[in-house]
């Protein structure tokens, strides 16, 4: 019912601009145009209102008129923007109006384009805060998995909402069996591009935004929320149209140019600036003399590596056997592309030869070495260990469940390496290390606020629910903990490590297989039965809002013996009524506000939820998401409207 895509972007430049954030900023450049506010609203970047400002493929509509914004969709319906939440690149539209007959039980978009389309080449998509409930429906619908109910919430937006006339609403409640209604959540997945209208099926939808059953109708929300995907570079025709250090060079096979970040620097999405990396590269400085050494040495040792190449020949033969075996391995994956293969040497050269000092992180995996490619892209390379199978595994399966996702939260793949003796992964780099570093270790003088935790928690949760039910076939991370959740520079939540991570078998409730975790994280339940599910990654998430609520380790021998397990410690305090007394006292000050009490108490409770013993009494990762929203909305109240979270 509901599908689409993203991407692309493009925006033009002035000198001017450029060199005067120069100025004030000395460290990047601006490649980009910011659009000028339509009416009182703002339009921030990538989003553009004419072709010289923002980017293109995201455009908005600024009527000169009314100077509203508007978004237009397919097939002619255009839709009224609400709000734009620029720093989580979404924002809200209003429903289409119902036509003009009130006692017509019908939207104008079903009449225009037959419900909300969006352009699939395009990068925006709807978000599941959208819970959608259609009118005037078929009675074939009851048929289907939607909420179709006499119980259905879409009754209750009708007689208590106060948003609909007493005639439409009785022509939209009709009989619930010849003319049902019903409910569904919209979004959440990048083939979420339509909400479909027809005459066969229903004339009308009206979207709520994280909706709470347990608030009167009149207190719920309309809106359609929509998401937009971070731009690319901008699109140049020249030189002239980039500044500062970016060059205009062809990106792709799209046979588009635009301003690609000079060696040193990276793009910076956000901002839509090239910013220079934290260090600079001394490979220009000594060219000269590498390559008098590389020659030298060349002559020198020239009729030895001959000789030791002819030696050798049946080595390398049996190398590139399994190598092949390995690209196999990989391409029969049900991934959705083949990840990009790189050369060992540029690999080598990228970690100054697996450099003991590149080392970022060890574990039972093998290691992971901060490295630098040849475009100045800062990476992280991750090592299988030597001779281990199990290692290799791992790394192969890593790889094969990265290619096929694709969420702003998730670690990104750049490629990977086979022709060593061990597999190697290549992945953004992520600058702040693990959450695990900041609550406990050697990040801990980087103190972590109430609402950087929240909004982790909140990008993690919405990480894990687009694994669960926002890719073709749902993924089980199996190994949800702090160490897991990387930091970037300004403390968004990126997961990794799916080393473990299983995919879901189409039919099947759940997946057989060996208990595998990290002690103090495991899900009882499976440990019990071997079925791992999506409600196991809810568990070991569970212990993160944990940690992240007290500042404490989920396995810590120094407290009492039987407070060694954080689960159980929290929870009995709660049962003491005591679950204050454990949160980290940092969080919430001397005098805490009504508000800041009231979303660590929802916090708290959300926490326990994920914990519950049975896997069937704990919540979906969207549910998750969808409560994490409101304490959001809770705090930027607390902060004001004009700031971010």
């Amino acid at each position: 019912m509901i599908t689409a895509d993203q991407h692309i972007a493009t925006p033009p430049n002035f000198v001017v601009s450029c060199f005067c954030f120069l100025l004030l900023l000395g460290c990047f450049c601006s490649s980009q145009k910011t659009c000028p506010n339509c009416g009182s609203m703002q339009v921030p970047y990538p989003l553009s209102t004419k072709s010289t400002c923002g980017d293109p493929n995201y455009h908005l509509r600024c009527d000169s008129h009314s100077q509203k914004l508007y978004f237009d969709a397919m097939n002619g319906s255009s839709y009224l923007v609400l709000r734009i939440m620029a720093s989580f690149q979404r924002m809200v539209v209003q429903p289409s109006p119902w036509v003009s007959a009130s006692s017509a039980c019908v939207t104008q978009d079903m009449v225009v384009s037959e419900g909300l389309r969006l352009n699939q080449t395009l990068p925006f998509n709807l978000t599941f805060s959208n819970t959608i409930f259609l009118y005037n429906c078929s009675p074939r619908l009851l048929l289907t998995p939607l909420n179709c109910t006499p119980s259905s919430l879409c009754h209750r937006y009708l007689e208590s909402s106060g948003h609909v006339d007493k005639n439409r609403a009785l022509k939209c409640a009709g009989s619930p069996d010849l003319r049902p209604c019903c409910t569904f959540v919209a979004g959440g997945m990048p083939s979420a591009y339509r909400i479909r209208l027809h005459n066969s099926g229903c004339k009308a939808f009206r979207s709520i935004l994280s909706l709470d059953p347990e608030k009167p109708a009149s207190q719920w929300e309309e809106g359609v929320e929509i998401q937009w995907a971070s731009p690319p570079e901008p699109i140049c025709n020249s030189k002239l149209d980039c500044s500062g250090p970016s060059k205009c060079l062809p990106a792709g096979r799209s046979g588009l140019s635009r301003c690609l970040c000079n060696r040193g620097y990276y793009w910076d999405h956000v901002r839509g600036t090239c910013f220079r990396n934290k260090h600079k590269s001394k490979a220009a400085g000594l060219l000269g003399l590498e390559v008098s050494i590389g020659v030298i040495c060349f002559i020198s040792f020239g009729t030895i590596i001959v000789l030791i190449t002819v030696r050798k020949s049946s080595k390398r033969f049996n190398q590139a056997k399994l190598d092949k075996a390995r690209e196999d391995m990989l391409k029969s994956s049900d991934s959705g592309k083949n990840a990009r293969m790189f050369q060992l040497k540029d690999v080598k050269k990228a970690t100054n030869g697996f450099s003991q000092d590149r080392i970022l992180g060890s574990g039972g995996f093998g290691q992971v070495y901060k490295g630098e490619l040849q475009d100045g892209t800062v990476v992280a390379v991750k090592s299988a260990k030597v001779g281990n199978l199990k290692s290799t595994q791992q790394i192969l399966n890593e790889v094969g469940i990265l290619s096929q996702v694709n969420h702003k939260n998730l670690v990104r793949l750049l490629g990977c390496c086979v022709e060593g003796e061990q597999p190697l992964m290549i992945y953004e780099y992520i600058s702040k290390g693990t959450l695990y570093d900041h609550l406990h270790g050697n990040c801990s003088s980087t103190f972590l606020g109430w609402r950087e935790r929240l909004r982790i928690a909140w990008q993690t949760a919405e990480a894990l629910a687009y694994l669960h039910s926002g890719t073709y076939t749902p993924i089980y991370h199996r190994d949800v903990k702090s160490t897991n959740i990387l930091l970037d520079d300004e403390f968004n939540a990126k997961v990794s490590d799916f080393g473990l991570s299983r995919l879901a078998r189409p039919g099947l409730s759940h997946v057989s297989t060996c208990a595998q975790g990290t002690l103090g994280y495991l899900d009882p339940e499976y440990y019990r039965n071997y079925q791992l599910t999506d409600k196991s990654d809810v568990y070991s998430y569970g212990v993160v809002l944990l940690e992240l609520l007290t500042s404490q380790k989920p396995i810590d021998f120094s407290r009492d013996q039987d407070d060694v397990n954080l689960a159980l410690y929290v929870s009995q305090a709660a049962k003491n009524g005591a679950v204050m007394e454990v949160v980290d006292q940092r969080l919430i000050g001397t005098e805490p506000s009504s508000n800041v009490l009231n979303s660590v108490q929802l916090f708290s409770e959300l926490a326990f939820d994920c914990l519950r013993e049975k896997k069937a009494d704990r919540p979906s990762m969207r549910e998750v998401v969808q409560k994490l929203e409101r304490m959001v909305k809770i705090e930027l109240e607390e902060i004001g409207q004009g700031s971010e979270l």
